[in-house]
């Protein structure tokens, strides 16, 4: 049994935008208040694609198809993280879980809006996505 923290990001891409979200205030960890691109702790015995699946679901509302792997990482809490692109099945997006908003922006604004400290832990593989 495997105990280790993981969790998966999505970059939701549709027609060259990118699916944000942004945090209740208050919310726990650094992200609190801030614009984030969409993850998900996977739950024991869930799937990346499942855990995918259920956080987009959960955070802005819509159903995703998980296209390819991009690049993993390690959070300084050491939890692996490995990132997804993804593309919307439905398009309606609303803000649930955590969220106080949800929106599609370009990939320039996702540079331009994601928060710093969380920008310093993209692999370069993501890095490089957005230029």
């Amino acid at each position: 049994m495997n105990l280790e923290k993981r969790a998966v990001v999505a970059l939701v891409n549709y027609d060259g935008k990118i699916l944000l979200g942004k945090k209740i205030d208050g919310a726990e960890g650094f992200l609190s208040g801030k614009w984030h691109i969409l993850g998900e702790t996977l739950e024991n015995g869930e799937t990346e694609e499942e855990g995918l699946k259920r956080g987009i679901m959960e955070e802005a509302g819509i159903e995703i198809k998980v296209l390819r792997y991009l690049a993993s990482h390690r959070t300084p809490k050491h939890t692996l993280v490995k990132w997804y692109e993804c593309k919307p099945l439905t398009y309606e997006i609303r803000a649930g879980s955590d969220l106080n908003e949800v929106r599609w922006v370009s990939k320039k604004e996702v540079i331009e809006m994601c928060h710093g400290k969380a920008k310093m832990l993209w692999p370069k593989q993501i890095q490089k996505y957005f230029r």
